[in-house]
């Protein structure tokens, strides 16, 4: 069973509006490409590691920092789109 769903732009009297402000958009899109990115290498990371010659204690070891890492490089990013995400909600508001 498939589903027809229409698209409708929001239209305001001046015409199309926009949900993003021109400038936050392409920032927001650059910093899901970077947690994208992070995620997808902490993960061939994990596999590495997982599947290395090396002692079960040790990989544990190696997660754990492969782990720690990630949240260092993750939280930052993630605090920023939050703010990103945070001023679109107060525009939209206005």
């Amino acid at each position: 069973m498939s589903t027809h769903v229409d698209y409708q732009p929001v239209q305001s009297a001046s015409g199309p509006r926009r949900i993003y402000s021109p400038d936050l958009l392409p920032h927001m899109q650059s910093l899901l490409a970077e947690i994208a990115d992070l995620d997808c290498a902490l993960e061939k990371d994990l596999q590495a590691t997982k599947n290395s010659s090396y002692s079960e204690a040790h990989k544990s070891e190696l997660i754990q920092e492969l782990k720690r890492r990630h949240r260092e490089r993750h939280t930052p990013i993630a605090m920023e789109l939050a703010a990103l995400e945070k001023k679109v909600a107060q525009e939209l508001q206005l």
